[in-house]
Order: structure tokens, then sequence, then C-alpha cells
């Protein structure tokens, strides 16, 4: 069991979040990968865990209650929260707006959360959900059939809603935005997981946000963004499934955050000892008080 690292600093105890992503209960899933983070998670206190989507492969039954039982072991190690991915999405059932929208997360709805968009608020901090997994509606899709189904996309309304709702954040708190599909360009992948990306990084960096955790795209990323309307750190997590990237091992990453600073770090998993270690990814910066202003 891999020892969780510990922070120090002014302004009281550190806030500790683990990040972990695309499980994919089903075909990829990997029981070693997820035990080792399970053993991370219970090795020290953590003030919240982010599932940032993909706990399915298939969006079938028995992949949901699979995911189902493990993100209740780590609901019982500290509030966690959860939003749907691409895989959750059975956008079968509404192709290109035809059809019963309302089926496409049905099973997500029934096994996971009835609610695609939560936000969890724990001592010191607060997290925000918002689901990017549309299917092949309008809102993900682009001109491209290589990007149908697995394109993600915000509105709107659902930045305008995520804005509000980290305004409400009590003051002082870590504020974390969750996101299934990466808000970063992957190195790997040369690809963007949302639809009109740069309109959806400018409205993200004017929120009141410090951190932006995403998956999907199974590479691991820790850095800071900076755009016109503002600034936060990503953190991306790679997969816990056997998808990996370019050959590279399984990784989750690990936010923490004094009043000073925030660092976010990918721990990779160690085969030879079964357990997951610090590396090869971390970033620290200087810890901005969010103050972006409410909307109208």
């Amino acid at each position: 069991m891999a020892d969780a690292p510990s922070a120090t600093g002014g302004g009281g105890p550190p806030v500790r979040v683990l990040h972990l992503s695309d499980i994919h209960c089903g075909r990829p899933f990997v029981a070693a990968h997820v035990e080792a983070a399970l053993d991370l998670a219970g090795a020290s206190p953590w003030s919240a865990i982010v599932v940032s989507g993909d706990v399915s492969q298939r969006a079938r039954d028995v992949e949901f209650l699979a995911a189902r039982d493990i993100l209740d072991r780590f609901r019982a190690i500290a509030p966690t929260l959860v939003v749907p991915g691409n895989h959750d999405a059975a956008w079968w059932h509404a192709p290109f707006g035809f059809g019963e929208y309302a089926r496409v997360h049905a099973k997500y709805r029934h096994y996971i959360a009835p609610d695609l968009e939560p936000t969890v608020e724990a001592p010191g901090v607060t997290l925000v959900g918002l689901n990017s997994a549309w299917g092949t509606r309008p809102e993900a899709l682009t001109w491209y059939p290589r990007d149908w189904r697995v394109k993600g996309g915000l509105t709107a309304a659902q930045l305008e809603g995520a804005h509000r709702r980290l305004v409400a954040a009590a003051a002082g708190d870590l504020r974390i935005l969750v996101v299934h599909h990466n808000v970063v360009r992957g190195r790997l992948s040369s690809r963007w997981g949302l639809k009109a990306p740069h309109r959806a990084l400018d409205a993200i960096a004017a929120m009141p946000v410090d951190v932006v955790c995403t998956g999907h795209d199974h590479e691991e990323r820790a850095e800071l963004v900076e755009r016109a309307t503002g600034r936060f750190v990503v953190s991306a997590a790679n997969t816990l499934s056997d998808r990996m990237r370019g050959h590279r091992p399984s990784a989750l990453n690990v936010i923490e955050a004094t009043a000073d600073s925030i660092s976010v770090t990918a721990w990779s998993y160690d085969a030879a000892v079964a357990a997951f270690r610090p590396g090869p990814i971390t970033v620290t910066v200087p810890r901005v008080t969010a103050g972006a202003p409410a909307l109208p």
C-alpha cells in the first residue's frame, strides 16, 4: 500500500483531493489498478474524491452494477463527486437528435447517480460537476465523423450555471470544476475533448475556479492554464483501465492546496508493488483567491 502524501503550510490543514477517471468497467477493466486506487484512498484522510467519468465501457447494466460497487467503496472513504463520460451515455437511443434522449443517461441515473451535474461541499472544498457527454446531440456534434459519439460539449447555460455555483462556494474554499472531456488539447492524441474548446476555456477561466478535473483523453496532465479571462490549474487523470496511450502505466492525480499554494501530482501504477507511486508529473502554483464576479 502506498503512503499518501502530506503537505504543510499556513492557514490550517491542507485540502487533499484524490482524482481518478475512466475506470471502464467492462472489457478494459483492470481490477489491480482499481484496488490500488482504493488502497491509496484508504491510506490517509482525503477532503474529497473525484471520479471524472467513463465508469462503464458500453453503458450496460452489468458494467454499471460493477461501477456502483466500486464507487460505493470510494464514497465510504470520503465525499465523492462523479460525472458521466461518453462511454456512460447510451447515445444509440437518440442518434443525432432522433429518439428518446432521456434514455441516453437512464442507466447511469439508475445505477450511479440521479444528478448528472452534482455539487459536493466538504470542509474546505466545493466541487461542481458538469455533464459534457451529450452523445450525438448538436451540443457535441462537429462536422468530423471521427468526433461523433466521442466529442463532448458544454453549453452556455451549463457554463453560466457552473459559474453561479462556484460563486456561491464558501469563502476560502478550494473550488473545483469537474468535466469528463479534456479541456486542453491532448499531447499524445492531439485532440481536443470539447466542441468549441476555446470558447469553453475562456468561460471556465472567467469563473472563480482553482482546479479543473478532467479525464477522457487517457493522458495524465497537471499544468497551469492562463487565458485572457483568467487562470486555473488543470488536473487531467489517466485511465485505470488497460486503455493507456503510448504503453504508459495507469495513473491518477493527487490535488493538495494550502492557503498559499495548489499542487497537482500524477501518481503512476507500479506493477512491481501493485501500488500507485508519485510521478512523473507535478505542478505547484501560488494560490490566487478566486474572486470572479457573479453573473447578472
